[in-house]
């Protein structure tokens, strides 16, 4: 266990339907069986959106990123900004390669998607003031945009300085949300949300943060509940995704081997996302095979890692 998780084991929030507590995560099975994991920023706060939604969740920190053993059964959500290094973009990618839900928001697309998964969407240079638009629902996804703006009049609040993005590829990016008003302002097609899949998993992202307060104005209290409830959405949207995951990576192995690179006893050792260590399956996770190739299987385990191992060992 490297240092940085001991901090976060001592210092972790964990939250149990609305009754938030603190608790030591030590435990790394613990935290695997979070359903959502939200990653600390500087300018957002994605815990008391799900606080209010009612989700179980764990929060940890960008650094620990490489060292956790997320899966693809989970949400993780990050925080504005989303800077992070080069090791923990590669734990996020796997983790979505394997299933996982990614919920970003703002200058995330610009520190964590453009690099992470480059040639979807990108910022467009662009900074937004403070202010509340009207917004118009997509209709290619009515499992995300459930109950937002039921009442008729679905609002959305761009935050100071926050990042505009354009969709890069339109083929594979669907545009959740999007407002006439602000493309009118800013240019461009004012896109407020999208969603793409990468692998098995799945990358939805906003521009701009909020949740709502006591005593906001019913225009600013709206905004906050369209943002908390496409949160809760892509919580309950991951519940149900289950039974699919299930079904691809339903293969325990039999017995720990080191991934290897290629089909052969001599190659390289797949490394771990943090670059230290080699990654070893094992018999309390499971793994989808992808390919076969003489007495070798492709494997990508739960985690995300991908490599070649003997199929006598499935």
């Amino acid at each position: 266990m490297t240092r940085s998780f001991v901090a976060l084991a001592a210092a972790a929030a964990v939250a149990a339907l609305a009754a938030p507590a603190h608790a030591h995560v030590g435990d790394l099975e613990r935290l695997r069986q979070a359903e959502v994991v939200v990653v600390r920023g500087s300018a957002d706060h994605m815990e008391h959106v799900m606080q209010k939604a009612q989700v179980k969740y764990v929060v940890v920190d960008p650094e620990d990123l490489p060292e956790l053993p997320l899966h693809g059964q989970q949400v993780l959500m990050v925080n504005c900004t989303g800077e992070m290094s080069a090791a923990a973009r590669e734990r996020v990618r796997r983790f979505v390669n394997a299933g996982g839900f990614l919920y970003t928001t703002d200058h995330a697309v610009h520190y964590l998607l453009e690099r992470a998964f480059p040639g979807y969407v990108k910022w467009n240079g662009k900074t937004s003031n403070e202010e509340i638009f009207p917004m118009q629902l997509g209709q290619t996804d009515r499992g995300l945009l459930k109950k937002i703006g039921a009442g008729g009049h679905p609002r959305w609040q761009l935050a100071g300085g926050g990042y505009l993005f354009d969709v890069v590829d339109k083929q594979k990016v669907d545009v959740l949300m999007s407002s006439r008003a602000v493309a009118a302002r800013y240019g461009g097609a004012g896109v407020l949300g999208v969603r793409f899949r990468v692998g098995d998993g799945q990358v939805i992202h906003v521009t701009g943060h909020f949740f709502t307060q006591p005593g906001q104005t019913l225009e600013v209290a709206s905004a906050g509940r369209s943002f908390e409830q496409l949160s809760a959405n892509v919580a309950a949207e991951k519940a149900a995704d289950k039974p699919r995951l299930e079904a691809l990576y339903n293969v325990a192995p039999k017995r720990p081997v080191p991934m290897q690179s290629a089909p052969a006893a001599a190659s390289a050792p797949v490394a771990a996302p943090s670059g230290r260590g080699a990654v070893t399956t094992s018999p309390a996770t499971h793994v989808r095979v992808l390919d076969r190739r003489g007495a070798y299987s492709r494997v990508r385990d739960d985690e995300g890692n991908e490599g070649w191992v003997p199929s006598d060992a499935l």
